[in-house]
């Protein structure tokens, strides 16, 4: 019976799926306070709860919206985003660095944080499945194209604002992968918007077509602190009940470890 009645929710989420998401906004003060207060909101959009809310309002929200959910397909089966707020002064405080004066809290710093491709290595996420942290990337870097084997140090410097990039990793769940990254930057933002260029495998069925799983991150300077806008849509093969709900749960576990990624690096 249990099957059955996640079978169900399944196919109700394929049907909103093919509806769309027909309501966007942008976070209001409210859900700005709560997620200042809170640390963290989390929305995953089922087919009662379509509209996006958590996003703040940026100059660079409207593209992020429509990379990250403009194109749910009927294959769609996880679509989520997250909320963050960090404050400096914890950024600070949790450094790993001994001479805490020499913290770079900066939106420069952000920038370089997030073109650190090789520093996704040894990520960690917590697998709700075996209750314990594991290793999310044994191996990331930067390569040159997207035929590129080779990798390439990180490119950080200057601003981030316009550039494109492409990156190899061997992660936990869907092994080898390839993806493109573009970024956005102006004085007190960078987005992040990332997509796949390659297949991505589950053992040996193919999972994920090319350009089908798409992750976003808007990282906002509210003088205090950031704002950290994490979003992500996937369209995979539906696999049955049980493995499309492990699946589920790892994509969700991705946010918080690029959340991690980002936050740590400080």
């Amino acid at each position: 019976m249990k099957l059955l009645k996640t079978e169900k929710i399944l196919s109700s989420l394929l049907v909103f799926f093919v509806l769309g998401i027909q309501n966007v906004s942008a976070a209001d003060a409210a859900t700005l306070a709560k997620a200042k207060e809170s640390g963290k909101l989390f929305h995953r959009l089922t087919e009662e709860d379509k509209t996006l809310t958590l996003i703040p309002d940026s100059s660079f929200a409207e593209d992020t919206k429509k990379f990250a959910f403009g194109e749910i397909t009927d294959k769609t089966g996880f679509a989520a985003e997250c909320l963050y707020y960090v404050s400096k002064a914890d950024l600070v405080a949790k450094s790993k660095k001994e001479d805490k004066a020499s913290v770079d809290t900066s939106i420069s710093a952000v920038s370089k944080i997030v073109r650190s491709i090789s520093k996704m290595k040894g990520m960690q996420y917590y697998s709700n499945t075996r209750k314990r942290y594991e290793t999310l990337y044994t191996e990331s870097y930067r390569i040159e194209s997207p035929n590129s084997v080779q990798p390439v140090a990180d490119s950080l410097e200057g601003s981030s604002d316009g550039k494109t990039m492409y990156l190899y990793q061997k992660e936990h769940t869907f092994g080898k992968a390839y993806f493109q990254v573009q970024y956005h930057e102006n004085k007190n933002e960078v987005a992040m918007h990332l997509k796949n260029t390659s297949p991505m495998y589950y053992g040996i069925v193919k999972a994920v077509d090319p350009d089908r799983c798409r992750i976003v991150a808007n990282i906002v300077d509210d003088g205090d602190g950031y704002y950290i806008y994490l979003g992500m849509s996937v369209d995979f093969m539906q696999l049955g009940s049980i493995l499309d709900k492990k699946m589920n749960k790892s994509f969700q576990a991705r946010l918080d470890a690029l959340y991690n990624w980002i936050t740590l690096q400080f």
